[in-house]
């Protein structure tokens, strides 16, 4: 190893807990203290779209910028500009922020795909999660489709998309925690639709944003570490 190669090494830890770390400080300040904010929309907007390149710096920090990081740092790239769109306009800008997160499942499906093992094999307790995933793909659609209107297809094809993820995520052995951050991300999308196409739910959005950010940093701690 060379002496610049260990220098990155050596600095890879810190880099790490300081980019995590601080990806958590602006998800909880604008959890708590976005009301208190100025009422400055490009701040907040700054403020929640910070969060997942912070996290994408610390996983490309923690693998030195891999195949794995590439992909994953993208996918994370994708979902921070969802997340600008909906913090700029969350109706007008739904279906471009919908789009965002469709292509960053579509990327977290791709990585996932991409490291199943071979030969697959899916132990039972993995199997009656995708089950599970299944079963609460199938009521979401029979809730959602009579409020879905035009936005029907759109929709469909974010749900297709999540579903096909979480169920990737199922088969990686050895990652409990990107599973866990697969089915968080489950429970946030479906707050969301629940409360924009069913009827309105209290408190949803810190629930949202929770389960989001919960998502995002299981899966990046999940994939910190080579397995």
């Amino acid at each position: 190893m060379t002496d610049a190669a260990r220098q990155t090494a050596s600095g890879a830890p810190f880099l790490f807990r300081a980019a995590f770390i601080a990806a958590l400080a602006l998800a909880t300040l604008y959890l708590f203290a976005g009301p208190l904010l100025p009422d400055i929309l490009w701040l907040k907007t700054a403020v929640k779209g910070a969060v997942c390149p912070l996290l994408a710096l610390a996983l490309w920090s923690a693998r030195g910028g891999d195949a794995d990081a590439k992909r994953l740092s993208l996918a994370l790239l994708f979902s921070a500009a969802g997340d600008v769109f909906l913090a700029v306009d969350r109706v007008g800008l739904f279906v471009p922020g919908l789009a965002s997160f469709l292509v960053a499942h579509l990327v977290y499906l791709w990585q996932f795909v991409a490291r199943r093992p071979r030969p697959f094999h899916l132990p039972p307790a993995r199997k009656r999660v995708a089950l599970g995933i299944v079963a609460g793909i199938a009521l979401m659609l029979v809730l959602l489709t009579p409020g879905l209107g035009k936005l029907l297809a759109p929709v469909y094809a974010y749900i297709a998309a999540i579903a096909a993820m979480a169920l990737a995520a199922t088969a990686l052995p050895g990652r409990p925690l990107v599973l866990l951050g697969a089915l968080s991300f489950m429970v946030s999308d479906s707050l969301i639709a629940l409360d924009k196409f069913v009827a309105p739910i209290p408190f949803v959005g810190p629930a949202i944003w929770i389960t989001y950010v919960a998502a995002q940093a299981m899966i990046v701690l999940g994939w910190k570490d080579r397995a």
